[in-house]
């Protein structure tokens, strides 16, 4: 079941057929279950689903993709908060004529980016020459 879902050429809804298919078949145990949840990372409350009997491989990968979709849209939010804040930055420090050093300095600072991150930046809000 792991190589099934740890196979990065197969799309999610085609890993996910193969893995509950496999689970039925086999009459995978509610433990392996957990495991597999427990490998993925996924929080998932196991007692409540057990208790309402609907727990098989269907659920956990409803419930990872659940997860999974909270974590992006989490970083999706910080991502769009420190590019905000990057814009910001290059733009001021362009407006007060800072040099391009100057002002990576500051993004790496205050942002605390790498140096090759705080250069994306500058490439995405720098001025551009016409």
């Amino acid at each position: 079941m792991m190589r099934i879902i740890l196979d990065k050429n197969l799309p999610g809804y085609e890993a996910r057929k193969k893995v509950t298919d496999y689970a039925r078949e086999n009459k995978v145990d509610q433990s392996v279950l957990m495991t597999v949840a427990g490998a993925a990372n996924c929080k998932i409350d196991y007692f409540a689903l057990s208790r309402k009997g609907e727990f098989d491989m269907c659920t956990l990968f409803d419930e990872i993709a659940k997860e999974s979709e909270k974590k992006g849209k989490a970083e999706g939010k910080e991502e769009g908060k420190t590019e905000g804040e990057a814009k910001g930055i290059i733009e001021t420090g362009l407006d007060f004529g800072l040099s391009e050093h100057d002002i990576l300095e500051r993004l790496q600072k205050k942002l605390n980016l790498p140096l090759q991150a705080a250069q994306e930046y500058i490439k995405m809000f720098g001025r551009q020459t016409v």
